[in-house]
């Protein structure tokens, strides 16, 4: 079917035709037609109503996939905390700042000291200004061709006679990628080339004439970089980052500063119930807007997804988790009321921190044991609440797909629907006009008749008859 055919009867639908006969019965003959319109759009009318069902299905479900997924997420970060040990890193001094970036870490203590100097990096500018940057000459004009040099050896920077100006400079050598960037600072007194090492070092930057250096040079250095140069547990190390890792394993440090002499900074790597806790109230967080979000959505009256199997479903995977029953080991730890979450009459989930802060560290470790790591433990729960809400092959998007299918096949069944409609309506049209004309014909005869009538009667008794019945 055309989408010309489909629009132009959408429109006809919605523009219903208006029949302007020339009888004195145009008028019935437009009810007739009314009617029938009216009569034609009843099974049209029960298609959209179920495609408006199937749409807000879809938005329904769209609102429990998302909270699920919120849910899943807060309870795979609470498994990869506690398969972290739930670890903090923390540092004694302003001057370093410590966190853990990833896994690998374990709890310890560690010194870091002498920290004589930060990652820095390289510039130099111009020496002259270039009084105009598109056009002014910076290279020989008989070889267009500059050599810089960055920590290296020298490379050429060829230009052309066009592009033998500042402009062309700049763009050469960010193309070259010959571990500086060029930009150009423009001032009253003109422009300037500037260039920026691409690594932390002492790199030095020239721009000069000659390949040998022994021609005319066009920078001046600004700054020599420098590594960051410090001390871990005594034992020297440098880097070309002041966030640093790979140190200490699963460890961040950020140098924020040099130190003095016999001045260092503890850093400490420990378990940290707050963690715990803060994760916790994550998932509470979530559980909470899911469960608001269910109970929406099955409202007696106005839910949309009333008597749904899947939210059932759901729903029963909320109370796996809320009362799950595992072993942490010696400790007690065995559901999550050990670790101060409750849920109460009204199914909403909240955490009471200062059973987690009260923890000694064995028994921190018997919660984390009963926590799991995402493949065991409560944790594990996560894959199947991801069985439900994964955006791309999860139970609910299935359900998604397919309603969005149906509501698609509805579609089409209404434009095939309106399209017969149209036609239909079209030969009614016709039908309607002929028999309009028709009566118009039969009215003006009958006019004709009684006049030829009525002129009779004053030929032959001087006056018009009436009749009357009996």
């Amino acid at each position: 079917m055309s989408s010309t055919s489909v629009a132009s009867a959408l429109a006809l639908i919605s523009n219903p035709q208006v029949f302007t006969g020339v009888s004195k019965y145009s008028s019935d003959l437009q009810s007739i037609l009314t009617r029938t319109q009216q009569i034609a759009q009843i099974p049209v009318t029960a298609l959209q109503n179920d495609q408006a069902t199937l749409k807000s299905e879809v938005t329904a479900l769209s609102t429990l996939q998302s909270g699920i997924g919120g849910l899943t997420t807060a309870i795979g970060s609470l498994g990869f905390l506690a398969s972290s040990g739930a670890l903090t890193a923390s540092s004694s001094d302003t001057n370093v700042g410590a966190s853990i970036s990833g896994s690998g870490a374990t709890a310890g203590t560690y010194t870091i000291g002498n920290i004589t100097s930060l990652a820095s990096v390289s510039t130099a500018t111009m020496t002259d200004a270039v009084a105009d940057a598109a056009s002014t000459a910076v290279a020989p004009t008989g070889t267009n061709t500059l050599y810089l040099t960055a920590g290296g050896s020298a490379v050429p920077i060829v230009l052309t006679n066009q592009t033998n100006n500042l402009n062309g400079l700049r763009d050469a050598i960010n193309g070259a990628n010959v571990g500086v960037s060029a930009s150009i600072l423009t001032t009253s007194a003109g422009s300037y080339l500037t260039l920026t090492a691409s690594t932390a070092g002492a790199t030095t930057i020239t721009l000069n004439t000659a390949s040998d250096n022994s021609g005319t040079e066009l920078m001046s250095m600004n700054n020599t970089g420098s590594l960051a140069r410090f001390e871990v547990n005594g034992k020297a190390a440098t880097s070309t980052s002041n966030q640093i890792t790979g140190v200490i394993p699963g460890v961040a440090l950020t140098l924020k500063g040099t130190t003095g002499t016999n001045e260092t900074a503890t850093v400490t790597v420990s378990g940290n119930a707050s963690t715990v806790a803060t994760a916790l109230q994550n998932i509470a967080a979530a559980y909470n807007s899911l469960a608001s979000s269910i109970a929406t959505l099955t409202a007696q009256s106005t839910g949309v997804l009333a008597g749904n199997q899947v939210v059932r479903s759901v729903q029963n995977l909320m109370r796996q988790f809320a009362f799950y029953q595992g072993a942490g080991g010696t400790g007690n730890v065995n559901s999550l009321m050990d670790l101060g979450v409750s849920v109460d009459k009204t199914g909403q989930m909240s955490v009471d921190t200062s059973v987690l802060s009260g923890m000694t560290s064995g028994q921190l470790t018997n919660a984390l044991n009963f926590i799991g790591d995402g493949t065991k433990g409560i944790s594990a729960l996560s894959a199947t609440f991801s069985s439900f809400g994964d955006t791309a092959n999860g139970v609910i998007q299935q359900n998604i797909t397919q309603d969005q299918a149906s509501e698609q096949s509805l579609q089409e069944q209404i434009d095939t629907m309106n399209v017969r409609i149209q036609a239909a309506q079209k030969t009614e049209m016709a039908r309607l006009a002929a028999a309009d004309a028709l009566l118009a014909n039969l009215t003006s005869q009958q006019s004709i008749l009684t006049s030829s009538i009525q002129s009779l009667n004053y030929t032959l008794y001087g006056t018009s008859t009436t009749s009357s019945s009996a």
